[in-house]
């Protein structure tokens, strides 16, 4: 386990045995908790956004979900990169879920994109058992309707991949009366394994890269002013 600072926000990595132990717990454990993928554009989005930020603090765990944050919270382990790259913990996480026969809800932002969900968990694991899959658009108002409809299945696990900032939100807001034992919130923009990615979804990549590297250099830098101007 090693806290990071980015841009304000105070993240833990947990090694992957850590993350695993936790993630058991959890599914053991009586009350909903909340897992997060963090990557770069949620980090952007949280640098300013007070509320963002905070939600992304409430999580129970947060995982990295983007080499890049452990290259600037100063984590240079290789088999760390390895692990986020290759998506170990959700692959591990999935093949228990699935020697223990618990059910999964998937939720995404459209019909399309749940189905999407649902074949590229298949790919890791061809029996998991998704018990329900729904569509939740972010101008719902329907939020209770979305809560009735999970506590009449009471999934073990719930599995979302919504537009960032939204599924914080939604996460949040619906922990308290969700019938679940843990939501794993996936990032829109994080790619799972065998999956190509299109060519206008990668050149945004490439842009928040270079927008999260510019901001840690001006938020690094604009504390190291601080700092010497306290000395003076």
């Amino acid at each position: 386990m090693q806290e990071m600072s980015i841009l304000g926000i105070t993240l833990t990595d947990y090694s992957l045995k850590e993350s695993l132990l936790r993630a058991d717990d959890f599914v053991q454990n009586g009350a909903v908790n909340t897992i997060l993928y963090v990557t770069t554009p949620m980090l952007i989005l949280a640098g300013r956004d007070e509320e963002e930020k905070q939600r992304i603090l409430s999580m129970d765990m947060t995982l990295c979900g983007d080499p890049d944050i452990l290259r600037v919270g100063n984590i240079d382990s290789k088999s760390r990169v390895y692990e986020v790259e290759n998506l170990i913990f959700l692959k591990e996480f999935l093949r228990r879920l699935v020697r223990s026969g618990k059910r999964v809800y998937l939720l995404s932002d459209s019909a399309e994109n749940a189905e999407r969900l649902k074949k590229e968990l298949r790919v890791f694991q061809k029996t998991i058992g998704i018990c329900a899959v729904e569509a939740i658009g972010e101008e719902t108002e329907n939020i209770e309707e979305l809560i009735n409809n999970i506590n009449d299945i009471a999934p073990s696990v719930i599995i979302s991949r919504l537009a960032p900032g939204w599924q914080e939100k939604l996460m949040t807001q619906t922990k308290p009366f969700v019938n679940a034992k843990v939501w794993l919130g996936l990032p829109r923009d994080m790619k799972l394994g065998g999956f190509h990615d299109s060519f206008r979804k990668r050149a945004v990549s490439k842009i928040y890269k270079k927008i999260f590297r510019h901001k840690i250099n001006k938020y690094n830098g604009g504390i190291e002013e601080n700092k010497q101007a306290d000395l003076k």
